[in-house]
């Protein structure tokens, strides 16, 4: 028997070109529906970090300058015989940090340790974690006043839970709290290099699971500013040494070493699948 024929513009097509064709037809119609469905699980899921864009908050509290910048605040409704307090992490407008705004408020007003300070800013968070963006540069600082009659609010000495080995990312808390998003990654790693290079401090995000994620900020041994020394480390999977520090409701990290982890070569991450 010699073999069916056919060709596209005749009217009938053979038994077995009809039967090849929806056998086909069958397991494309099953198979993108699944494939579609796993592209979507595969998928991350949107950010839940928010930037309160054109909507600026006031605040009061005292400043803190080392060994990063913030404001500390007391937090809302809790009792006065025993005040607990929060830190709102300081960012300058755009891509810079926040100690030329900072110096500014300090060439006009002199001195601010120990005064009582009404700020105005953008609020920037995601999950448990907060910064001011000081919108307004150097009119984001309202009043001063000096705490009369009270002695300062003492800032307690910061908890240190000793000297540890963490891995995650290193990019800007700006962005990852909710100025952009995605805020983390390869696809952030040019503005992350610009918004720390720029004075905003590190972060490094570690991801312990859903409600387990946890930031740390990154300073010097003995807190010195380390922008530069991390510079080519921004973006990677990196494993840091350091002493955790608690401040209020931040952590610091003092860092020791930084190590980028090696990702495995294309050929190797080939076996591995493989024998998957």
């Amino acid at each position: 028997m010699e073999p069916d024929f056919y060709i596209g513009w005749q009217d009938k097509s053979p038994a077995s070109f009809k039967k090849a064709s929806r056998r086909a037809v069958i397991a494309l119609a099953a198979l993108v529906p699944l494939v579609a469905v796993l592209l979507v699980l595969q998928q991350r899921g949107f950010s839940t970090a928010v930037f309160e864009y054109g909507k600026l908050t006031t605040f009061e509290g005292q400043l803190i300058r080392q060994p990063v910048p913030f404001l500390r605040i007391r937090v809302k409704d809790s009792p006065a015989n025993a005040p607990r307090f929060e830190r709102l992490l300081l960012i300058g407008f755009g891509k810079h940090g926040a100690d030329s705004t900072l110096s500014q408020w300090e060439k006009k007003h002199g001195s601010l340790a120990a005064k009582n300070l009404t700020v105005r800013g953008t609020r920037i968070y995601h999950e448990g974690h907060t910064a001011l963006e000081l919108t307004e540069e150097a009119d984001a600082l309202l009043t001063v006043s000096a705490l009369a009659n009270v002695s300062p609010i003492p800032v307690p000495a910061p908890e240190s839970p000793g000297e540890v080995t963490l891995r995650g990312e290193i990019t800007d808390p700006k962005c990852f709290l909710g100025v952009m998003k995605p805020g983390d990654g390869r696809p952030h790693k040019s503005c992350a290099v610009r918004c720390i290079s720029g004075g905003i401090p590190p972060l490094l995000w570690v991801r312990n699971g859903p409600g387990h994620n946890q930031g740390y900020l990154l300073v010097g041994p003995s807190g010195e500013v380390i922008n530069q020394q991390i510079m080519n480390d921004i973006g990677k999977n990196v494993t840091v040494r350091g002493r955790i520090e608690k401040a209020d409701n931040w952590l610091i990290l003092y860092t020791s070493s930084v190590a980028v982890v090696a990702q495995p070569r294309l050929d190797e991450q080939m076996q591995v699948a493989m024998c998957r």
